[in-house]
């Protein structure tokens, strides 16, 4: 298909550097909040906060769309010619087009991916998001990362220019990410329909609006991973009733399931808490590619 225009990154890496940027933005002074990685981060993290919010990822790569090239007769009825034939009967914009499909069932899998993230997208309390980058080209997508990080350093405004979000006791003043530039280079998308086949795709413009669920359904909202971040982060600080426990997580894992089948083997519940939350990590990841990550209130902001 000639309208189609391939990416040069992939999901790896996109996982890699937005995991290790969410990280590398926490601010090195920072004790009310912290970002653990469930798979790397644990050990004795029970020790280190009293609750959190869940926070799952599915990381992907956006694909992209000539609508400007002519669609061949044999090609005009296939998903990737209606994508453009809708957003152009919507008015959409976007030249190239960005788009993703859904990840097919695996095998071994209770659900498609997308089933699994939707269900557990539960927010304020836990949240699921894909996340994709606003761009095809691996120079454009590392330049937007070095200038990111540059912020970090910023002696007045660390993570963006003006946007304020939540609020650091041990410095006492806001702190800054919804302008953050490597956040704003990414789209975050919640599932939020349960499917019965993989073939559904997300479209939406190279600067993150226009976003279209090629079920029919336009998302008129501000998808941008920035923004998302801030709504999070700001949800959670000004919201104390909000958030889990070690415990109470514990009995969310023990009771997730799927047609009677529960994602943690019976033989694992005894596992203590810390040790059961990694094994449903580990499912996530090795069955399904979705990346389990904490935002946590530390003991230090009790």
């Amino acid at each position: 298909m000639s309208f189609k225009l391939p990416s040069q990154l992939s999901e790896d890496q996109v996982e890699s550097d937005v995991s290790n940027y969410l990280g590398y933005v926490t601010p090195i002074w920072a004790k009310r909040f912290r970002l653990l990685s469930v798979d790397e981060q644990m050990t004795g993290a029970d020790k280190l906060f009293n609750r959190f919010v869940p926070i799952y990822l599915q990381f992907k790569v956006s694909q992209g769309l000539d609508h400007d090239i002519p669609i061949l007769l044999r090609f005009q009825n296939k998903p990737l010619a209606n994508i453009i034939k809708y957003r152009k009967t919507n008015h959409l914009f976007g030249n190239p087009i960005l788009y993703f499909q859904l990840r097919r069932k695996a095998p071994t899998a209770l659900d498609y991916q997308h089933n699994i993230l939707c269900n557990l997208n539960k927010p304020p309390y836990q949240y699921a998001a894909y996340v994709a980058p606003l761009t095809l080209n691996i120079t454009e997508y590392e330049k937007a990362l070095n200038k990111g990080k540059l912020f970090r350093f910023h002696p007045f405004d660390p993570f963006s220019y003006k946007e304020l979000d939540a609020h650091d006791s041990s410095i006492n003043k806001k702190l800054m990410l919804g302008l953050s530039p490597f956040l704003r280079y990414h789209i975050s998308i919640p599932p939020h329909q349960i499917v019965s086949t993989h073939e559904h795709h997300y479209s939406y413009s190279k600067n993150g609006g226009d976003v279209a669920w090629h079920s029919g359904e336009l998302l008129n909202e501000d998808l941008r991973l920035s923004n998302k971040w801030h709504q999070i982060l700001s949800t959670f600080y000004s919201n104390r009733e909000l958030g889990v426990d070690i415990d109470q997580y514990r009995q969310f894992i023990e009771n997730f399931q799927y047609d009677g089948r529960k994602f943690v083997k019976e033989s694992d519940s005894n596992d203590n808490s810390i040790r059961l939350i990694q094994r449903f990590a580990k499912v996530l990841k090795t069955e399904y590619n979705i990346k389990l990550i904490m935002l946590v209130q530390t003991k230090n902001d009790e």
